[in-house]
């Protein structure tokens, strides 16, 4: 009899710790990371599901090719991850629909708020968490990469050229290179990148959120369309690259310098030359640095799923766990809570030097709006500077891209 008891007493001993476990609420992480990211990644969830038993985070790698279609068409049919680590932009294609949490509760909670580390960041950088349509808080940095000019530090050396600081500096340098050596002087991985920097550095606005529409109808666009747009038809600058990215171009010396991401270091191998890193070119009155920011979404499920998603992006963005995070991703943390940890000091004190040129403008660092029709302004951008580059008309070219962005703006 008593063993009947002991077994029984067992047996319900075992169903309360299963009930226990299986009472964890499940959050889920969607990601394409991989080697050091994804096990990082992978870490930091398993040290969260130690650390408490309300939650649990499950760490599922995707596909890369298609990755977003399938977050959209998963969340869009009510499935699909808790969260993702990515840009601003990508959350705003689900504000409208209201798929995405809004932090901002969460974030000024007086028991689980992150109030300090949130307000650590640049006001730049906060400004982007709530650049949405809805006012909303969708979206948090984990990390900050950004562009970097790369260029050709035998050749500048060769001609007794000094590393460039401003663009009209860049843009003697580039034909200087041109007549002496009959090659472009510089390209920009990204042309609405590069457009967008000098229009915000002449001081024109980007998008009335409010209204819809886009805020640089103006001549001091049409003006820097026509600056670049000269250059390129001059010879002096590139704008399409030979041998499909400029990171080819550069290290088989058709193109003197260029400006790409931080990232694109592993993809450099000059052929005969010697190349150096700077940061990238900025006026002095209205220095504006295109900081990239990726970071956490939570997708809109039940209450308790959402509070465990934010309570482990509080976890993922602590000091000690960010600073972590940055390194395994090599880039920068934009928060000054981790920035002044004493996890960070090592790496941030020995930073590569094409962090270091990122790190040297992110004082000016600035984020543009993220809102739904963003991305074809984006396109419509790069259309403009493309057709001016091939000869077209400045304000024709501008006045098109206007009309196409205002009517994505007002979907």
């Amino acid at each position: 009899m008593r063993k009947i008891v002991a077994l029984a007493a067992a047996a319900v001993m075992l169903f309360a710790l299963c009930a226990s476990a299986s009472a964890a609420t499940t959050v889920t992480i969607w990601h394409t990371f991989t080697d050091n990211q994804q096990a990082y990644l992978e870490q930091a969830a398993a040290d969260f599901n130690a650390s408490q038993d309300e939650y649990e985070v499950v760490v599922e790698a995707q596909a890369y090719s298609g990755f977003l279609d399938s977050v959209y068409n998963a969340v869009a049919n009510g499935v699909g991850p808790s969260i993702i680590i990515n840009f601003a932009s990508t959350a705003a294609e689900y504000v409208k629909d209201g798929l995405v949490v809004d932090l901002t509760p969460y974030v000024y909670d007086e028991e689980i708020g992150m109030k300090e580390i949130y307000e650590s960041l640049p006001e730049s950088i906060r400004k982007e968490t709530v650049s949405f349509a809805d006012g909303g808080m969708h979206f948090l940095p984990a990390y900050t990469s950004g562009p970097i000019l790369f260029y050709n530090k035998t050749l500048y050396e060769e001609l007794g050229l000094s590393v460039p600081t401003t663009w009209e500096e860049l843009a003697e340098n580039s034909k200087v290179i041109y007549e002496k050596k009959g090659v472009a002087g510089f390209a920009a991985d990204s042309l609405t990148d590069i457009m967008q920097s000098l229009m915000m550095q002449s001081g024109t606005e980007y998008i009335d959120v409010e209204n819809k529409c886009v805020l640089f109808d103006n001549q001091t666009t049409i003006d820097c369309l026509n600056w670049f747009g000269e250059k390129v038809q001059a010879g002096i600058f590139a704008l399409s690259p030979q041998q499909n990215y400029f990171s080819n171009d550069f290290n088989a010396g058709l193109v003197a310098s260029y400006l790409g991401s931080c990232a694109g270091v592993p993809y450099i191998a000059p052929d005969g030359f010697e190349y150096d890193v700077a940061p990238m070119p900025r006026e002095i009155n209205n220095a504006w640095y295109p900081s990239w920011n990726r970071g956490p979404i939570i997708f809109n499920k039940d209450e308790e799923t959402n509070k465990g998603a934010y309570l482990f992006v509080k976890y993922f963005l602590s000091p000690e766990v960010n600073a972590g995070w940055a390194q395994a991703v090599t880039a920068i943390s934009p928060y000054g809570t981790t920035q002044a940890s004493e996890a960070y000091a090592p790496y941030i004190n020995e930073l590569p030097a094409a962090l270091a040129a990122v790190q040297a403008n992110l004082d000016v660092a600035g984020a543009l709006p993220s809102v739904t029709g963003a991305t074809a302004v984006r396109n419509a951008l790069q259309e403009a500077v493309t057709m001016v580059a091939g000869g077209m008309d400045a304000a024709d070219a501008l006045a098109a891209c206007v009309a196409t962005s205002n009517e994505a703006l007002a979907e």
